[in-house]
């Protein structure tokens, strides 16, 4: 069980990222950050936390920035995957005082039951423990591994830069704690938190295409086609206050971060390509800041 909870913190797939107005910036996942006082460029790259390390090689200009910074930023610091499993864990057990009978009817309970002794081999008996955003989380791993199961999930992009950074023996920064994105995830109440659940588990077809497209989508580096997406109808729509936790705030935080963490060295910076996009997204928010932000071709 602890292995399993190792990746699903990073994970934000399409029906739990905030919607956005789209962007002109768009058609790269590489960009240089350079001006407003920067000595030297930083680069920031959009990754997608379950896609193989082999498709970097596609990218144009990736190494030889990555190279060329002399600090890697993630969205947190990966080194220490048994402590930040174990926080993970902690936080996302049940209350002692509510069960997942009092979040759900007899029947979605079944359904929920059903589903994951399909998928794991054991229901609630087994993960009732846990709170309903860390058997979501954790399905929807599982089941982006049935769909694709050439993926290396030990080797994710985030990591890889990490541990090329450690090989260079260069710092590693995190721009948030594995608390701040429990806490992203955790907004929603149980009962809310369970229902998604009932709603995913009911609508998986609709999960299916929607991670097909963005896949393609991430393939041609269309951050603009990825901002229209998230706009488009969902069966399981998020709340704002959801969208706004898990997307829009954690852009501000890192926004108010990024420029000394530039100013200090020039850094190659990698976050999951969504917070990239749309007016709310990091290419803007830098070149509000006053930085000249510019597609690596």
């Amino acid at each position: 069980m602890k292995k399993i909870f190792l990746i699903p913190i990073l994970i934000f797939f399409v029906n739990t990222v905030s919607a956005q107005e789209s962007s002109e910036k768009t058609g790269a996942l590489l960009w240089e950050i350079s001006g407003n006082g920067l000595t030297q460029s930083s680069y920031i790259f959009g990754t997608h936390h379950l896609f193989p390390i082999s498709f970097l090689d596609s990218v144009a200009g990736l190494k030889e920035a990555f190279a060329s910074c002399e600090q890697m930023v993630g969205e947190l610091v990966l080194r220490d995957m048994t402590a930040l499993s174990l926080e993970l864990q902690k936080s996302g057990m049940m209350p002692k005082d509510t069960t997942w009978q009092m979040l759900l009817s007899e029947d979605d309970y079944r359904i929920v039951d059903e589903q994951l002794k399909a998928v794991f081999g054991t229901g609630l008996q087994t993960f009732g423990i846990y709170k309903p955003f860390m058997v979501s989380m954790t399905y929807t791993i599982v089941f982006y591994q049935k769909m694709f199961p050439q993926i290396n999930m030990s080797e994710a992009p985030d990591m890889w830069f990490q541990q090329q950074a450690a090989n260079r023996r260069i710092s590693v920064l995190g721009l948030e704690t594995a608390q701040d994105q429990i806490n992203a995830l955790d907004v929603a109440s149980l009962k809310r938190q369970a229902a998604d659940l009932v709603c995913a588990l009911k609508n998986t077809d609709y999960t299916e295409l929607s991670v097909v497209k963005m896949n393609r989508l991430y393939r041609s580096a269309d951050l603009t086609g990825l901002s229209e997406m998230l706009r488009e109808e969902s069966p399981c729509p998020m709340s704002a206050d959801q969208e706004a936790a898990i997307n829009d705030a954690r852009n501000h935080r890192w926004l108010e971060k990024l420029p000394a963490i530039m100013a200090d060295k020039p850094s190659f910076v990698a976050v999951g390509c969504l917070h990239l996009a749309g007016e709310a997204g990091l290419l803007v928010g830098l070149e509000k800041a006053g930085y000249t932000v510019k597609a690596v071709e």
